[in-house]
């Protein structure tokens, strides 16, 4: 990289400002590395570690940094992009309903919901700076580009659990900022100049709103309400004709997307029935046309 590229002279992810705000919204611990191979990895090693010394991670812990050099997607796809052309964090999640010693932490089975409510915050963040970014469920964020849908961002979630302790859950988000992947989708190349900074603060702020408020209510997304209502009018899956790629060499299922249950689970109109498929039942799952049927 020469001293001219631009993306040498990368301002750093959060000025003193941004910093502030970071710690009114989070009110739990962060950090910015400098360079990292992925922080969702990173992450769950501390909070392991951590752990085993009796001293868990809060809830909302965050990891940042100013270069991730080996980032991966679901599936362990691989992810990469040059030092300051990404917003790449994790947040460390611990939900739970009440707050101190007496908190009930949330059954596994709603994590899912994490992932789609954290996708959901960068989707409100991006339509914020007038970008039209939707949900492909189960963790992609998309935006509508002259030559199509391209994604701009991915959600990973990793499992923590540790003897003595509640799982928690590491959510990673990579979200491409000065520019992107081939086929991808960048902020800068949709017409906003929203530093990374400026991004994580509102994600972060947009996300906590979210994750109080189901930690608080579950049912409010788990069943009818105004927060499921709120993720679903994000969500393009919805309503259109779909392929889920299954594991173990299954036939793909095909049919329309009609909703979410109450796991966050993707229902399929398939011939005549409604079939739920998780994220970790699919391994791709893309939209079909008509005439475009396997």
């Amino acid at each position: 990289m020469t001293p001219t590229d631009p993306r040498a002279q990368a301002a750093p992810l959060l000025d003193d400002a941004q910093t502030d705000r970071l710690a009114e919204i989070l009110r739990s611990p962060f950090e910015v590395l400098p360079q990292i191979p992925s922080t969702n990895d990173e992450l769950v090693e501390r909070a392991q570690r951590a752990a085993r010394r009796g001293q868990p991670l809060p809830d909302l812990s965050l990891l940042a940094a100013e270069h991730q050099s080996a980032g991966r997607g679901r599936l362990d796809r691989q992810w990469v992009t040059g030092p300051g052309d990404a917003l790449t964090f994790s947040l460390l999640l611990r939900p739970a309903h009440g707050s101190g010693p007496t908190a009930v932490p949330l059954p596994t089975q709603s994590f899912p919901w994490l992932t789609v409510l954290l996708a959901a915050a960068i989707a409100q963040t991006l339509r914020a700076q007038g970008i039209e970014a939707s949900l492909k469920w189960p963790n992609d964020v998309l935006v509508e580009t002259g030559s199509g849908s391209r994604k701009i961002c991915g959600v990973l979630a990793s499992l923590v659990v540790h003897d003595g302790s509640a799982p928690a859950l590491v959510l990673g988000a990579g979200l491409n900022v000065a520019v992107a992947p081939e086929g991808a989708a960048s902020v800068r190349g949709e017409g906003s100049e929203a530093s990374r900074g400026d991004l994580l603060v509102e994600i972060a702020e947009r996300f906590t709103a979210l994750y109080r408020l189901f930690a608080e209510s579950p049912e409010s997304l788990t069943g009818p309400g105004e927060l499921r209502a709120a993720v679903e009018q994000l969500l393009s899956t919805l309503g259109r004709r779909v392929r889920a790629e299954l594991p173990g060499g299954q036939a793909p299922l095909e049919g329309v997307a009609v909703g979410l249950d109450e796991r966050g689970a993707l229902v399929i109109d398939h011939d005549g029935g409604r079939i739920a498929v998780s994220a970790a039942d699919v391994v791709h799952l893309r939209p079909i046309e008509e005439g475009d049927r396997a």
